[in-house]
Parts: C-alpha cells; structure tokens; sequence
C-alpha cells in the first residue's frame, strides 16, 4: 500500500518514539587493558560527567566466545579471528537506533559492529571491498575517525582525508567511497589532509546533517558529507600542552567531550562556539586514555532547538510519511524521516476543527516511527495532521482519509 508524503521540510535528526532510547550522558571508549596502555582492544561504557567506567563491552584478555558472522555468509564460524579488535581500534561509531557499535580495526579492510541487543558476544563483519582504503602499513590509509550523522548514515574517514566513506545500516546495507575531502576556501595551510594537522582525532554529526572533526593536533573541522568541503574552524584551546584529541562525543547537554590517547587524568568539554575546553573534573581525575569515543548524540541537539532552526533555508519533501492513508481501521502510522530534534506535538483534527488527538513527541534519533490509534467513537472521513513546536507553530500538516 502506498505511503504518502507530507509534502514539507527535510533537515537532520528524527524522531524518538515513546520506546526509545532518550539521549544519554554516557560513551562507548576504546582503551587498553590498564590506564596508559596503548594495545586499544578493549571497549568500555563510559559516564561523561566523570569519566569513570559503567561497564566492560569486550576484553579480548577474557576468555569469553565470541560468535562471528561474515554479512556475505561465506563464513559463520565462531572462532576464524583471535580478537574481535585485532591490532587495534582507533576509529568507532554507535548506532543506537539498532544498538550497535560500528567499528574497524586499524590494520583491516573491513567494516565491523558488535550488536549490543544481543545476550551473546556477536561480532558481524562487512567485508564490502568499497571499505578497503589500501594498505595499512601506510599510516594515511588507516581510519581513523568514524561517526553517525543526523540521518542515520555513518561515515568514515581516512588519516589523510583521500577516502570519506559511506555506510548504511538498513536491511541492504551498501558502503560508498565517496572520494576525497575538499578544502574549504579559507582553509589556508590548514588542510584536512595534511598530516601535521588534521591527521588522527575523531568526529561527531550534529542535529543539521553537518559532521564536526577534531585531529589529534586538536585542531577542528566542519565537514559537509554531501559536498565534502571541510572548513577548518580553529584549534581547542585550554587543554594542556600534552594533550592530544583522540576521541569525541557529545554529551546530552550538546557540548564536545574530548579523549586523549596520550593522557589519562581528564577528560575535557569544549564550547564549540569559543573552543574553550575545560576539564569535566575540577580536580584531576584519573580517567582511561583513550584512542576514540562513541555514542548517538548529536551537536545542537537539545531542548528547544527545533524553535531556533531558520526554517526559511529548510528544503525537502519528505520530512514526515503517513500510511496507510486512507486507513480502514482507525489505525496509521507517522514515520518522521527527517525533523529537527526538539519537543513536538502530533495533533489530529476532525473536519470541523476539534482536536482528536494531542500526542506529544520528542525528536532525537533517525528512522523512528510513531502509530496512532483513533478514539473508537470518531467516525470516517477527513481528519487533519498537524505538527507543531513547543511555540505552537505548525510545522506539517496534511490529510489523512479514514474509510
């Protein structure tokens, strides 16, 4: 049955339905065995407001068995590879709409994630030749910075930026090397593929469909993954001399939280509008080094911030999809592709403008959907679908035909 389009606005972020997992204040870090060792084998769940670890993923030192899969099924053996994250990972992503944490390990061709959902240690392998960026015995080849952007998509990143890499998460899962990134204008000597500056680091996506990078030399970029400019914005300031970005997330208040690989006594926020960095501890605490964080939250992402998007630059005619529509039975489904992320209200109106429904929502993470069921008193006909902000503008509407 035919879906039908509500035919609006298309920016970043989605919906979060009512099941969903709200934004947290926490990360996925990939560390060593002990604080400032360097093996980065070994995947932790971090608290960001102390750095102090929640839980252990995957230690490689635990004899514990690990099921692999090849997504091309030549391979469903439980043993083929010694340790889930080989030579070592330096570049992670977390997809929370399917609870998993995409990663590649620095000497490998391949595209991997553990599935968080599941009770066993599953470990599935997407040998897709398209993620091969050539040999890792050169350090430009090796990726380094991963991470998801508003629309659900993951890219990845080589050291000297000549590979951005696209991925996808779906049913048919594809992985596109979209060729190399392009300097911005005003970039100057500062260029994304230099090695002195933009080498190493890692990237978060923030609410508009952009991705922010940070080096190691703890210098920032904003990318857009569509065009593949990447504009360079500054270098962190306030982080000590030694300190090296090697991991970024952000936090559920939507400020930068930064790792180094090099320090383990803090963790640093950083004000993306000042790139003032200060440490999440007033006193030194000592935290894992770090080779690179993940977790599914995304810059300018907050309460609110739905009401300060300029929505006369918003384009797009597939924000919010309806089906089935007509409906034969009271019941339909509003899947909201691409919204910005915010407090919403879903409102349906009967034809002669008396609300039905009120429904609220909140706007996080891609690909969600929403079903609604009518009172079973409400009759046939016209209704009307609206979605407003937490300033009662109305965002979408349209019809919706019940039979």
């Amino acid at each position: 049955m035919k879906q039908r389009i509500l035919p609006y606005l298309a920016i970043a972020a989605v919906l979060i339905s009512s099941h969903s997992i709200a934004q947290k204040n926490t990360a996925f870090a990939v560390t060593g065995e002990s604080k400032g060792n360097f093996t980065w084998n070994v995947i932790r769940e971090i608290d960001l407001a102390t750095g102090e670890v929640i839980r252990t993923v995957y230690d490689p030192s635990v004899k514990k068995s690990v099921n692999y899969k090849l997504t091309s099924g030549l391979n469903k053996g439980n043993s083929f590879l010694s340790s889930a994250t080989g030579s070592g990972v330096a570049a992670a992503a977390f997809d929370a709409l399917h609870n998993r944490l995409y990663f590649t390990c620095m000497r490998s061709n391949t595209l991997m994630y553990f599935d968080l959902g599941s009770s066993d240690l599953n470990v599935v392998i997407d040998d897709n030749p398209a993620f091969n960026t050539g040999n890792k015995v050169d350090e430009a080849n090796i990726i380094t910075r991963m991470a998801f952007a508003s629309d659900g998509v993951g890219y990845a990143i080589t050291n000297d930026g000549k590979s951005l890499i696209r991925f996808t998460t779906d049913q048919k899962p594809s992985v596109t090397n979209l060729s190399e990134l392009i300097d911005g204008k005003k970039n100057g000597t500062m260029s994304i593929h230099a090695q002195c500056s933009s080498w190493g680091g890692d990237m978060v996506g923030d609410a508009y469909g952009n991705m922010y990078l940070v080096t190691y030399r703890n210098h920032i970029f904003k990318l857009n993954p569509k065009t593949r400019i990447a504009d360079y914005l500054g270098q962190l300031k306030g982080v000590p001399p030694e300190f090296t970005s090697n991991g970024m997330v952000v936090n559920n208040n939507g400020e930068l939280i930064v790792s180094s690989a090099t320090l383990s006594n803090n963790y640093y926020k950083v004000n993306i509008s000042t790139l003032e960095a200060t440490a999440i501890n007033k006193n030194e605490n000592e935290v894992y080094n770090s080779s690179d964080l993940a977790n599914s939250n995304l810059l300018y992402q907050k309460k609110g911030d739905a009401d300060k998007i300029v929505w006369s630059e918003v384009k797009g005619n597939e924000a919010v999809s309806v089906y089935p529509n007509p409906t034969t039975n009271r019941t339909f489904t509003v899947k909201f592709d691409k919204v910005p992320a915010g407090r919403y209200n879903l409102v349906l109106t009967d034809a002669s403008g008396r609300n039905v429904i009120t429904k609220p929502l909140n706007i996080a993470l891609p690909g969600q959907t929403e079903k609604v069921s009518l009172p079973r008193t409400s009759a046939g006909g016209m209704y009307l679908i609206k979605l407003t902000g937490g300033n009662k503008k109305v965002f979408y509407n349209d019809k919706l035909i019940v039979q």
